[in-house]
């Protein structure tokens, strides 16, 4: 399903919930710290990938520049699948907190959209 809707893809990862406290203060603390350790798996495979899969490059004339097209074909899958995982948290994440995923992605927009109106896109400041 390449073009899957969020809310498809919603119905479906919660369908496979199972964890502690769902619809409680626990549930939204469980889904917060395995979302975080997703996170973690993936950047250990950019690390991996930094070390082991040649996408650092330099010569004498410049710093060095990341090449990403030298990623293993078993790296992009590995780091797929950890966004994946990620995905399925941030669905997770959305339903403890009593909302969706195209919800959550339409206000993002719209603060993103504010933001480049003011010309406050850089900087820092979650209220900016």
């Amino acid at each position: 399903m390449p073009d899957m809707t969020f809310k498809e893809y919603e119905d479906g990862a919660v369908s496979t919930a199972i964890y502690p406290g769902q619809g409680t203060p626990i549930g939204l603390m469980y889904v917060a710290l395995k979302g975080a350790g997703e996170a973690g798996e993936f950047a250990e495979h950019v690390g991996k990938a930094l070390r082991d899969d040649d996408i650092v490059h330099s010569d004498n004339s410049r710093q060095p520049w990341f090449q990403f097209d030298n990623l293993t074909d078993d790296r992009r899958a590995l780091l797929r699948k950890e966004v994946g995982d990620q995905l399925w948290y941030l669905a997770a994440k959305a339903r403890e907190l009593g909302t969706s995923l195209s919800d959550i992605a339409a206000e993002n927009l719209a603060k993103l959209a504010d933001r480049k109106k003011r010309g406050v896109l850089g900087g820092s400041g979650d209220t900016r």
